[in-house]
């Protein structure tokens, strides 16, 4: 029950405790939001099961039109992944297709579209309803007036009953003459406000208390809230509200007002200033009954802050400057609270939308900073770059702790470098190494915000080993296994752009190991995503594999962007490895995620696109190619040339448009500064060789002759291309067989065919 205390509740969810999540109670502890709402899902989804194990079950969930994003996704999820037989009815109203086309397709539902009833039904319905019907001229106008909503019509002859000019007599329904003045109201909202005035004061009053309560209420808060006496009998009788058999409420008697729309109107008759008393009288009545209970945050937070809300708040406590300020500061405690359980929940637009009202309410600037920050925070986990970035330099603007200006920083700078990809527009370098300037200044030598600065300088500079051992170092002192792994993947970072390839993959295989120890599944992404690179550049491409498929199936469950990323870094695997039937087979699917991705900048939509274009071009399919090529054109991020040069330069090279090859943008073979770095690198040895561009490759090349890397081959091929040397080709055929790379080999021979 709603008044059951969470000890009751938790009890007898016994090994379901998760489930709490549902009646709001804080059961994540310190998973991180993506774990939580996985087990979450994957908890509802065998509670489910279990139901249906005896006998088929029918759930029923009304009106999602109104549903969160959270809820949409649990009820496909729970579609998918619920054995048994289920049957989930969702009603809604149209707008929820254009706000998530294709809802339910993905679980195999079945769509079933309601029309508006036609004149003929709308008649025959006031006639069923009405033994006699109403006279001819007033039928015609109802039914015109209702346009086949059949909760206008009996929302009509609701009206016409309570005005008594509708009366039952003698056990049938007698229409009395219409007053001269009598008109029918032209939409639903009118006949119920018109209904709810003929009410008396005290049901009026009543009725409206409950709008403020919510769909739902009970009789006492209703008493509380309102002075005279009203006779709840009353609202039963004009069918406004109806008695529930039960009670969520222990000791109260629960009522549940009709329709949505009558909470609607009685909620807009009552003046504002009225509305926000009654607000902080529920919310009041609300904590002295149940104190200190965190499954009300969300509840409690919505009470107060209405009746606080800016613009009624002078009005509505005009005299109380005190009472205002207490409900203010009780809005902004409970606000907080609520938002930081939906994160946990990882209900991140919730959270914003509690702490945006939490940052209009708060005067305090330093206050405003702390919740700025964790707006930042929320916005990063959902990839939104330019809100996260707009979140943190709102923060830092009213900031003037020190501490806080730190934390700040080193957050700022932190998410860029470890999301470098996710901008519309490739973050400006010098702006981001301000910031780590700045987090490196203010932070305290020891703490693990200095830790996060010299891990961003590490990622975003790649030429820092200094940095990325201090940030080892203080990371290993603080024993957070997180920023451990953050810390090694530094390390791995700075080694990998030094071209160390076997400590990138030893600092690589050090935070593999760890991944049991970690519960955010995007930090385990991450762990996967920069480690495949390290595999690749070693040459073991079986273990390169087996990860990346790994890493699709714990990306799967989490987001779109998340999604794409796995099936971005199937291709990636395939692109070094020249397995381009294997890109093909997920030329749909690479597709599809694109789309599902493009509200999220993330410089893999294009790129994923590009790969699959290369691959088709390297299989001869040139119109297959440019049509995927027009597309990643579409949906490219600024900046990002460097990160999409490998694919756009083996396409120019395959069809031989050398002008093309020459104007990509080049790379540095001595030092590579990112993971798409080692195929761009091969790519423009490839480049070079083929322009003939000798003293480039000279000098470039020597550093890159390590035997055993992936990159060792080209490198081979190129000094043999732009010396004429038919056996340093050979030598790249003999390497690239040995590694398993056939097409490569096969490319290498033609060469030699050539010359």
């Amino acid at each position: 029950m709603e008044s059951d205390p969470p000890e009751v509740a938790l009890d007898r969810l016994g090994a379901r405790e998760i489930l709490g999540l549902t009646l709001g109670l804080d059961v994540a502890r310190d998973l991180h939001p993506l774990a939580v709402r996985d087990r979450f899902q994957d908890a509802w989804a065998e509670f489910l099961t279990d139901v249906v194990a005896d006998r088929p079950a029918v759930v029923l969930v009304e009106d999602i039109h109104w549903a969160e994003t959270p809820l949409l996704d649990l009820l496909e999820y729970v579609l998918g992944s619920a054995q048994g037989p289920l049957l989930v009815i969702a009603t809604a109203r149209p707008e929820l297709l254009q706000r998530r086309p294709g809802w339910g397709a993905r679980a195999g539902g079945e769509l079933l579209e309601l029309d508006p009833l036609s004149a003929q039904d709308s008649d025959r319905m006031l006639d069923e309803m009405l033994a006699g019907g109403l006279p001819a001229e007033l039928s015609e106008l109802v039914v015109e007036r209702a346009e086949g909503n059949p909760f206008f019509v009996e929302e009509l002859l609701g009206m016409l009953i309570d005005r008594d000019i509708l009366v039952r007599e003698n056990g049938d329904w007698v229409l009395h003459e219409l007053p001269g003045e009598f008109s029918v109201p032209d939409s639903v909202h009118a006949v119920l406000a018109a209904r709810i005035d003929l009410l008396g004061a005290a049901e009026k009053a009543a009725l409206q208390a409950a709008a403020v309560i919510g769909r739902v209420f009970w009789t006492g808060p209703i008493y509380e809230l309102v002075e005279a006496k009203p006779d709840l009998r009353v609202l039963e009788d004009r069918d406004f509200v109806r008695r529930r058999a039960g009670s969520s409420m222990a000791g109260e008697r629960e009522y549940v007002i009709k329709h949505a729309l009558t909470r609607e109107v009685a909620y807009a008759s009552l003046p504002r200033a009225r509305r926000a008393r009654i607000h902080a009288a529920f919310a009041a009545w609300l904590e002295r009954r149940e104190p200190g209970r965190d499954d009300l945050a969300s509840l409690l937070a919505h009470h107060y802050a209405e009746a606080v809300r800016p613009e009624d708040a002078d009005l509505a406590w005009a005299a109380e400057q005190r009472e205002l300020e207490r409900l203010r500061g009780t809005a902004l405690l409970w606000l907080e609270r609520a938002a930081e359980l939906a994160l946990r929940r990882y209900e991140l637009e919730d959270a914003i939308a509690l702490l945006q009202r939490a940052i209009s309410l708060q005067p305090d600037e330093e206050a405003q900073a702390r919740v700025w920050r964790t707006i930042g925070k929320a916005n990063a986990l959902k990839f939104d770059g330019e809100a996260f970035w707009t979140a943190m330099q709102n923060s830092l603007k009213v900031c003037s702790n020190k501490v806080t200006c730190a934390d700040t920083y080193s957050e700022l700078a932190f998410q860029t470098a470890l999301r470098s990809s996710m901008w519309a527009k490739r973050p400006d370098r010098e702006l981001v190494a301000g910031w780590i300037e700045q987090a490196l200044e203010l932070t305290d030598p020891a703490g693990e915000s200095r830790a996060k600065a010299l891990i961003a300088h590490s990622y975003w500079e790649r030429n820092t080993p200094v940095a990325a051992r201090e940030a080892s170092e203080l990371a290993e002192r603080s024993g957070d296994v997180d920023l451990r792994s953050y810390a090694w993947g530094a390390r791995g970072a700075v080694a990998f752009g030094e071209r160390d390839f076997e400590s990138a993959l030893t600092w690589s295989r050090r935070r593999l190991n760890v991944i049991d120890e970690i519960s955010d599944p995007d930090h385990v992404a991450d762990i996967y995503e920069s480690a495949i690179p390290s595999f690749c550049a070693n040459a073991q491409f079986s273990e390169a594999r087996r990860l990346a498929a790994e890493h699709d199936a714990i990306v799967e469950p989490l987001s779109d962007h998340h999604r794409l990323h796995g099936v971005a870094v199937l291709l990636e695997v395939e692109e070094v490895c020249g397995g381009w039937n294997r890109i093909l087979e997920l030329a749909e699917r690479t597709e599809a995620a694109v789309e599902a991705n493009l509200t999220t900048p993330c410089v893999r939509n294009a790129r994923a696109l590009l790969v699959t274009a290369l691959a088709a071009a390297c299989t001869g399919d040139d119109e297959t190619a440019r049509h995927y090529e027009r597309r990643a054109e579409e949906v490219e991020n600024e900046g990002y040339g460097l990160v999409l040069a490998a694919p756009r330069t083996w396409i120019a090279l395959l069809r031989g448009e050398m002008d093309e090859v020459d104007r990509l943008e080049p790379i540095n073979l001595g030092r590579i500064q990112h993971e798409y770095d080692l195929p761009a690198t091969a790519a423009r040895l490839d480049a070079l060789a083929a322009l003939k561009k000798r003293s480039l490759v000279e000098r470039e090349v020597p550093p890159l002759l390590k035997p055993g890397l992936y990159l060792e081959p080209f490198a081979l091929r190129a000094l043999g291309a732009v010396r004429d040397d038919d056996l340093l080709i050979e030598q790249a055929v003999g390497r690239f067989a040995a590694m398993g790379l056939e097409w490569h080999a096969e490319q290498s021979r033609k060469l030699l065919a050539r010359t």
